[in-house]
Formats: structure tokens, sequence, C-alpha cells
């Protein structure tokens, strides 16, 4: 017994598990809705047409006229011939009547008595429970509609009908039909039929609809897992509704996105390590030179010294640049902001770089419009156009020129750095401000560790502003910052200072 209840409690549990799986399918989901909305709509047609029948005369009207029909055709199927004045012949033409129509039948006299009755004949009904007659000249259809009321106070509908060359007429009666039965009958089977071809047509809709929507969901799940196991090049075909259609595109910007921010990873660790490298191995070598007495006399100490010095300041400078660049992009690295005379910062960058620029034989000018004062970080904002400036001189071969250039247009300061070198190729247009990218892939000890430009873009965004390049090879490049005048906190920061 034990084992018995225990098989049954599993049987109940696993039928509950299945259910539960069921209800969690949106296909299922789908098709109980959509059979719930036919059954909802059969029931609110059901009373609809329940509380019009109870508010108009229409089963009184259609029992009367099925009355009419059904006691016409009974009588014209059996008409009164042959039949004779005694009460044998006439009890019989009547109870075979009434067995036909399934009414019940009477036999009035022309003084509106009633002499026979089917019900009293057939034992259904007492001898006393016969209803009266409303007196009436010339018995005919006229008085169908009425209802009369036998001794229990119950409702009768009738229809009288004549007897050719006979003395009596045959009245011929029915119980007048409630609203629910009248609709049970006449309705009941329609509806059904409806309801049964409704839910079958949802069926099918929900089915044809889920697939429509769980087609391109599937296909984003197994997507999904193939990028979550590293295959970063999945994409989905947008299909379905439009709201699946989005989330289709947005899967593969996202995608993307994933596959950019991996390939960045993998470039700045590769960045990290080349960068780092060169540094340790000189160090390591030196360190050990040092330590095999290799340098016994104190000049070659002291070089080996130098060269080590020099590789701890470089990779000094590296983890600064890191750090710095992870605090700007983790919006922990505060600008100090405040009024400053932008064109007279300008003109001093280029001053301090116009040295570096002759040495090279490169023509740098400066074409700086009048400027507002504006609140910004002036060191952080002069590292800005120190790189970009520094950068177009290094890249610009001897005769050739850099040009500075600020105006303000539209409420917005533009600065631009125009060079005459070599430009940047396309494909490492979209990529130089990443970490770490160069677009010289030889990286030669001493030309910078690729960190600059994004560092550049940080502070810039910092500010509210933004920053562009264009470039053609061969012929130079530019790059253009520009920066709001009055943006928001300005007013505050101003008036606090």
């Amino acid at each position: 017994m034990p084992c018995l209840l225990a098989a049954g409690i599993g049987n109940f549990l696993g039928f509950c598990f299945i259910i539960r799986h069921m209800l969690n399918s949106l296909r299922t989901r789908l098709i109980i809705s959509y059979v719930f909305v036919v059954l909802v709509c059969v029931f609110v047609i059901g009373l609809a047409l329940l509380v019009l029948l109870r508010t108009t005369p229409v089963v009184t009207r259609f029992d009367y006229l099925r009355l009419a029909e059904t006691t016409r055709a009974v009588i014209d199927d059996n008409p009164p011939r042959g039949i004779n004045a005694d009460n044998v012949s006439i009890e019989s033409y009547l109870l075979t009547l009434a067995e036909i129509s399934d009414l019940r039948l009477l036999l009035v006299a022309a003084d509106r008595r009633v002499h026979l009755d089917s019900a009293v004949l057939q034992g259904k009904t007492a001898a006393g429970d016969i209803p009266e007659l409303p007196n009436q000249r010339r018995p005919s259809d006229a008085g169908g509609g009425e209802f009369v009321t036998d001794a229990n106070n119950g409702q009768w509908q009738y229809v009288l009908r004549p007897i050719p060359q006979r003395d009596f007429v045959l009245a011929f009666l029915q119980r007048p039909s409630s609203p629910l039965q009248f609709l049970a009958e006449n309705f009941l089977g329609t509806m059904l039929q409806a309801m049964c071809v409704g839910v079958l047509l949802s069926i099918v809709m929900a089915l044809l609809i889920s697939r429509s929507v769980s087609l391109p969901l599937r296909r984003l799940v197994v997507a999904a897992r193939q990028i979550a196991m590293g295959n970063y090049d999945q994409r989905v075909p947008p299909g379905g509704p439009t709201e699946v259609r989005a989330l289709g595109h947005s899967f593969n910007e996202m995608a993307t996105r994933v596959k950019a921010s991996q390939q960045q990873q993998k470039d700045f660790l590769s960045g990290v390590s080349h960068e780092l490298k060169t540094p340790l191995t000189s160090i390591q070598g030196y360190s050990q030179a040092i330590m095999d007495d290799m340098g016994a006399e104190p000049e070659s100490t002291k070089g080996f010294a130098r060269v080590i010095n020099d590789e701890a300041e470089r990779m000094r400078r590296l983890v600064a640049g890191l750090l710095d660049l992870a605090r700007l992009e983790a919006g922990q690295s505060a600008l100090n902001r405040e009024p400053t005379d932008v064109g007279t910062l300008l003109n001093s960058v280029a001053q301090k770089l116009s040295l570096r620029a002759e040495s090279k034989q490169v023509a740098l000018r400066s074409e700086i419009t009048t400027l507002p004062t504006m609140i910004v970080d002036p060191d952080r904002l002069a590292q800005v156009i120190s790189n970009l400036m520094d950068n177009a001189i290094k890249h610009t071969p001897a005769g050739g020129k850099v040009t500075l250039q600020a105006e303000q247009t539209d409420g917005k300061v533009s600065v631009a750095v125009t060079d005459s070198g070599k430009g940047i190729p396309a494909e490492d247009l979209s990529r130089i401000f990443e970490r770490f990218y160069m677009v010289d892939k030889s990286r030669k000890a001493g030309t910078g560790y690729g960190l600059g430009l994004a560092i550049t873009r940080e502070i810039i965004e910092a500010h509210g502003g933004t920053i562009q390049v264009q470039s053609v090879e061969g012929l130079g490049s530019k790059f253009t910052v520009t920066l709001p005048i009055v943006w928001p906190g300005d007013a505050t920061l101003a008036r606090q200072r």
C-alpha cells in the first residue's frame, strides 16, 4: 500500500511538472489564451441572446408560428373524415392527433365548454384541471397568440382549429417555451459548432503566430549560446513581429560590439605585453650584467644604471598613462575646470611646439580667431592640443606644414590640427582612438605607446565635446575637436569660483 501511494504521488508530481513546463511555453500560452477568448465570446453572445429573448416577444411569436404550422400539418394529414358524434370515435381521433403532434388537445363545443381533453384521456392530468377558453364568436386562428390558464395556474398557448360541418372545434395547446429552453433548442447546436470551429481556428492561428515568434527567438538563443562559447561571429536574420525584429537588430549590434570589445581586449593585452617586454628585457639584461661584474669600470656601471633608469622611467610613464586612461574611462578623474582664455591657451601650446617643428623643418602655422572665455580644465585641454600637434609634427616630413585653426561657430568652439604628412590608411581610421592601436605596426622604441589618442578622446568627451578625424593617404590628416561654449554646470561653477 505505501508503495502504491508513493507511486501515485510520484505520477501526480510528474504530471504537474509536465503541465507547468507546457504552461511556460509561448505556444501553449497562446493556444490557451485564444481558446479562452473564443469561449468568452461564445458565452457573451449566448448571454446577449438570452437577454434579448427575455425582453422581446420573439419566443412567443416563434412558438405560436410553430404551433400553428404543426396543427395545420397534422389536420391536413389526418382530416376529420368518417368520425361520428359518438364519444368513442371522437376520443380516438383526439388521441391520434395528440400522439402525432405531441400536443394537448381540447374538444370545445360552440358554447366554449370543453367536452374532451387528451391529457385527461391519457391520464396525464386530473379531470378538473381543464383550462377554459375565452368566449369567441367564430373560433379561428385569431385567438392563437393568447394564453389560457389551467386550474394550477399553468399557462398554455393555444391554436383553434374548426372542424368542417361539426359544431365543435379543436384547441391545440402547448406550454410556452422559456428563453433558456428556446435558446438551447434553437441556437445551442449552432453555437457549439461555431465554438468548435473557432477553437480549431484559434489553435491554428496560435501555432502560426507562435512559430513566427518562437523561431526567431530560438535562433537568438542558439546564437547567444555560441557567443557565450566564444564564437563572436554569430548573427541572426531579423524576422517575426516588429518587436522580435527589433530584438534581432539589437542582438546583432550587441554581437558586433562584443566582438569589437574582445578584439580591443586582445589588442590591449598584446600592446601591454609588447610595451613592457622591451624595458623589462633591458632592465633584466643590464642588472644581470652588473651582478656579473661586467661593468667593473665606474663609467660602465653608470651607463648600465642609466639604461635601467631610463627603461624604468619608460615603464612609469606607461603605467601612469594606463592609470590616467582608466580613471578617465571610469569617470573618476575629476576635471579642474575654471574660466579659461582658450585663444591664449592655444597660442601658448603652438609656441611651445614651434622649436620642435623648426628642428624637423616643418612649418607651423596658427590661424586662431577671437575666442570666448570658456570653463574648461586648462591643463587637460593643453594636453589634448599638444598631443594632436605633436603627432602631426612627428608624421609630417621635412618641408611639410602643420596648421592649428580655431574658430567659434553656432555656440561651439572648433579646433582643428591639419598636417601634410603621409595620412592614415582608411582601414585604420575607425580604430586609431583605441588603446595601444598604432598605425605604424613596427612599434619602434621611443615612438609612443598608442595611448595618446585614446586619452585625448576621453578628455574631450569629459568636456562634453567630440573629436573627429579626416585623412587621405599620401595627402595628410585633419583632427577636429569641437567643444560646447556653455554646457550644464558652467554657470554654477563660474559663480562658485
